[in-house]
């Protein structure tokens, strides 16, 4: 009669922990890099880019917590290492060398710098023209 009080007991007293861990579960696959909040991701069916489903509102960087990746929101690619805090604790693209280059050329007087839909660029500085077409370089001087 004691064990079975006793186990009664034990019962009674296991049962509304397994309850609220069983509540608290979140089945959350992703979370928003930005907030560190569980979100459930679907697509934008007009913009395209991974948004909250229960807030409506776009997630920019998220991390699949199956894969442990990070994942750009806007186009869905996964870009582990490939982005970067800036001094407002925002998370943004990583800039490639090249970029940081042409950024550095946009500050200078004189230079005068295109980017095409296709992601090639022409660049154009006093005394010559950078034409960059997949990943390649071709310079021309005005000697």
């Amino acid at each position: 009669m004691k064990n079975l009080k006793k186990t009664i007991n034990v019962a009674l007293l296991i049962t509304p922990i397994v309850v609220l861990a069983a509540c608290n579960n979140n089945k959350a696959k992703y979370e928003d890099l930005a907030t560190g909040e569980k979100v459930y991701i679907i697509k934008d069916a007009e913009t395209g880019m991974a948004i909250d489903s229960v807030s409506q509102k776009p997630v920019m960087f998220y991390v699949d917590l199956d894969t442990k990746d990070t994942i750009n929101g806007t186009t869905g690619a996964v870009v582990n290492n490939q982005i970067v805090k800036d001094a407002e604790g925002k998370y943004e693209m990583a800039k490639s060398d090249l970029e940081q280059q042409i950024d550095e050329m946009k500050s200078e007087d004189g230079v005068k710098i295109k980017v095409e839909k296709d992601g090639d660029y022409k660049i154009k500085t006093d005394d010559k023209k950078i034409k960059i077409e997949d990943g390649e370089a071709k310079i021309k001087t005005d000697n």
